[in-house]
């Protein structure tokens, strides 16, 4: 619900804040006032079209704000959350600017947004019905959800959504494995060669660095096999260490009972000489088995050349290659198992399918039904607005395609989450005339007596608070002009509803009556509005009636009329 407008350099508006409120807001004044140019400003803060043309002679740029009151929008406030948007005390504050040099910017809470996303987000907020773009009604789009909202089919349309995003789910992993066999084969043939070459290598983790250090033996095998031999001989001969280390022995071993001490170190002796006896053997064992085998270079060599050959294909590490061959053997094993699991999303997806079948078709009835019970009633409104020409009808299509999901009577129809329907309002305002849509309406008058007659009948299924009429009274009066005034009355019960009128039949019905004038400040015209008072609105209504000069008769006639409508 709109609370507040405010309106900076625009057209001939200097500066004017506008507050409003629940119920029936009445706007009226003289011709010229200005009263079409607050509709004008209010039309471009919800994200319609603005022009250097609009800004006020002298100013380089106009700016505009509004508050709302957005406690019960729900769907609005998923929107917003979705958007990134935050919004505190359930208010919601837009701002639009627009600048001498063509540049504009919008502002949601703070926020600068794309004019899309505005345009996105004030639909949920108000709908102008007149000449006016800002008109939510007469987008195709919208029609359907009216009509659902109409129907009561928010139940039915919530699990045809569950199911159609299951049956997207499962089509998009049949697309996925439906790869052509030229592919399919490609990859077959890639990963056998793969898994078989990782194979026949017999791969261990720790081979690469125990090959090494073998190879870096070999390569020094002779060298190894000189020093050894030497280091044995220096220790075994006839005068090598041990030799003589065991005359040391046998000599300190004949004294050691005479003192401590040299005993001690007879101790060092032995174990000294033990672990020269180790190592003389450990070196004749190893010296013996030293093999000189070129052959086994060459397997070596070749074993290392084969391991890093395979690393520049398949990784950096053995770890890597056989991980690779895992991987290999993982697809080989999917492209196997492919057509079963297509043979099985096949069947998941003609059953989902029968299920969303059943859905929409039951939707599609019910669309049928609601849809003539709308056309009556929206015709039955437009008989008491003075439109008894008219012909209003709900059409709804199921779209034909071929390569439809949902096969009917041998036809292929589209499936969305919404159903197989496509569903469009559409008027004929004089008899004998074709039906039009509603966006080629021409006339102001006729357009918002139409939404005021939809309005009435789709009160509890719209989501818009606040509605504003512009024009509705054209071409109107006596009782007709009382008939629209009342049923502007009781769409106005349950939400905001804001009228620009001259006629007082219809201005009588306000909750709250607000008077636009024209005035001159400092030798420049500017657009001023003043909420009127119970006294003020009475003076008013008989100025509508009487013209400028209002007489007594008039402001008895104004009394009775305001009198008659609050019974209402």
């Amino acid at each position: 619900m709109l609370l507040d407008l405010k309106i900076n350099n625009f057209a001939i508006i200097e500066d004017l804040k506008i507050s409003f409120k629940k119920g029936l807001n009445i706007l009226s004044g003289e011709t010229g006032a200005g009263k079409s140019i607050l509709i004008d400003a209010l039309s471009v803060i919800l994200g319609g079209k603005a022009s250097v043309n609009m800004i006020r002679s002298g100013s380089s740029k106009f700016s505009l704000e509004a508050v709302f009151d957005i406690k019960k929008q729900l769907e609005l406030k998923e929107v917003l959350f979705e958007s990134g948007l935050e919004n505190e005390e359930d208010l919601l504050f837009i701002k639009r600017d627009f600048s001498l040099e063509g540049r504009g910017r919008s502002f949601i809470n703070a926020t600068q947004i794309p004019l899309g996303k505005l345009k996105e987000i004030t639909d949920f907020l108000v709908e102008i019905h007149g000449q006016n773009e800002h008109q939510s009604i007469s987008k195709v789009a919208k029609h359907r959800i009216l009509l659902d909202r109409f129907a009561k089919n928010l139940e039915l349309l919530a699990k045809l959504k569950e199911v159609y995003k299951k049956f997207q789910a499962i089509k998009k992993e049949q697309e996925r494995r439906e790869v052509n066999e030229e592919e399919i084969n490609r990859k077959k043939e890639y990963n056998s060669f793969v898994v078989e070459e990782i194979e026949k290598a017999n791969l261990s983790l720790q081979e690469e660095e125990n090959l090494n250090q073998e190879s870096i033996f070999l390569a020094n095998k002779e060298k190894i096999f000189w020093e050894v031999n030497q280091s044995s001989q220096l220790l075994k001969n006839e005068e090598g260490l041990i030799t003589n280390l065991k005359r040391v022995e046998k000599k300190v071993s004949s004294i050691a009972s005479f003192d401590k001490e040299v005993e001690t170190f007879l101790e060092k002796i032995r174990e000294a000489l033990y672990l020269l006896e180790e190592v003389s053997s450990f070196f004749k064992g190893y010296e013996e088995n030293i093999n000189f085998s070129a052959e086994r270079r060459d397997q070596v060599e070749e074993r290392l050349a084969l391991i890093a050959s395979l690393k520049k294909k398949y990784g950096s590490t053995i770890n890597d290659i056989l991980n690779f061959q895992l991987k290999a053997a993982q697809e080989l094993e999917e492209i196997s198992g492919n057509k079963e699991e297509l043979q099985k999303l096949k069947k998941e997806k003609e059953t989902v399918l029968m299920k969303a079948e059943d859905l929409s078709l039951a939707l599609s009835e019910q669309r049928l039904k609601a849809g003539l019970t709308l056309e009556k009633r929206v015709m039955e409104e437009l008989q008491d607005l003075g439109m008894g020409g008219s012909l209003f009808k709900v059409e709804i299509q199921k779209k034909n395609h071929p390569q439809g999901e949902i096969e009917k009577e041998g036809k292929k129809f589209l499936l969305s989450s919404s159903g197989l329907d496509q569903v469009e309002f559409f008027i004929s305002t004089n008899k004998g005339e074709d039906l039009k849509q509603l966006r080629q309406i021409v006339s102001g008058g006729e357009m918002s007596r139409i939404m005021l007659a939809l309005k009435n009948v789709l009160l509890a299924s719209d989501w818009v608070e606040s509605l504003i009429f512009d024009e509705v009274d054209a071409g109107i009066g006596g009782k007709v002009a009382e008939i629209v005034g009342k049923k502007l009355k009781r769409l106005a019960k349950d939400r905001q509803v804001m009228v620009i009128t001259h006629l007082p039949q219809i201005a009588a019905m306000s909750d709250h009556h607000l008077y636009v004038k024209k005035t001159v400040v400092k030798d420049r015209t500017t657009t001023e509005v003043k909420n009127l008072s119970a006294e003020e609105k009475v003076k008013e209504i008989a100025r509508m009636l009487a013209g400028e000069k209002i007489t007594d008769l008039s402001l008895k006639h104004a009394q009775e009329m305001i009198s008659l409508a609050s019974k209402i």
